[in-house]
């Protein structure tokens, strides 16, 4: 987390962001059980092996390890630091 963000701000932010649409923006998901499933964005795979947690509002690869919240999803996906994924969410 970067310094001098409000956490209030932060939790707001990330409550604000359903991270089962914004994921399912560049990857097809589908639900099984609780969870959205797709491919991994962040390597190539055949299977879906990349889990959104809607309640918990994280994401978790379980092929390549990866894991976060809205925030690093962004981060990762844009390829930008912390506070890059915070403006292009905000």
């Amino acid at each position: 987390m970067a310094k001098g963000l409000d956490p209030e701000f932060l939790s707001q932010l990330k409550s604000k962001n359903n991270l089962v649409e914004i994921v399912g923006n560049y990857v097809p998901l589908e639900r099984k059980g609780g969870n959205w499933w797709g491919r991994c964005p962040f390597h190539h795979e055949k299977t879906p092996s990349f889990s959104v947690h809607p309640k918990k509002n994280i994401f978790k690869c379980f092929g390549c390890g990866i894991g976060g919240d809205v925030i690093e999803f962004t981060r990762m996906f844009y390829n930008t630091d912390f506070i890059g994924a915070v403006k292009i969410l905000n």
